[in-house]
């Protein structure tokens, strides 16, 4: 069974980003993967001091939920889905801070799925969205969509977004069908 984790950057739970990850998660589940939601707000994040102890230990020396619960999560699942709202035409600083504190896993998420999805007021968008994808091609995750952005401000708005709902459903039955034909490619590499 394929594992899914939606990591939702937004302080407000139950927002519009959170009813927009909801949609992708709940296509994945009906799919038959098991799904993992996480809101970053709700966790312990420190962020990364630069101190390059990672470097030399291979692993970061800041005791926290990111160390002991999210980088767990993340090396363990198979896609990986990053939702945030857009301030500033950017990711929220959660998101942010989750992002640079994977610098001590890096070569770690090389070949998982993944895919991005925004919801802010309409400007903006793309440059939050390309945040998230930027981060995703570092660490050698493979973009399965182009990525959703959704229009929404005051709560449930984002739901009247047709075409982020249903951009939704589509790109969740992408990264399915991608990480479906990535393990059968490496089934079959190992078979040589």
């Amino acid at each position: 069974m394929l594992k899914v984790l939606g990591i939702c950057g937004s302080p407000r739970r139950g927002g519009n980003t959170e009813m927009l990850l909801d949609v992708a998660l709940n296509e994945l589940r009906g799919l038959g993967a098991e799904v993992e939601k996480v809101t970053l707000s709700t966790y312990d994040v420190k962020p990364c001091t630069g101190c390059r102890y990672c470097v030399e230990e291979g692993r970061c020396c800041i005791d926290d939920d990111m160390t002991n619960i999210l980088i767990p999560k993340l090396l363990s699942t198979d896609i990986i889905i990053i939702a945030s709202p857009v301030y500033f035409n950017n990711v929220s600083s959660y998101v942010k801070v989750f992002m640079d504190r994977t610098w001590c896993i890096r070569g770690k998420l090389r070949n998982k799925v993944g895919g991005g999805m925004v919801v802010g007021r309409g400007y903006g968008l793309e440059y939050a969205l390309t945040a998230i994808h930027s981060f995703m091609l570092k660490h050698e995750i493979v973009l399965g969509h182009r990525g959703v952005a959704g229009v929404g401000f005051d709560i449930g708005e984002v739901l009247k977004d047709n075409r982020a709902v249903e951009d939704a459903k589509r790109f969740a039955k992408r990264l399915y069908e991608l990480t479906l034909l990535l393990h059968s490619a490496q089934k079959v590499k190992s078979y040589h």
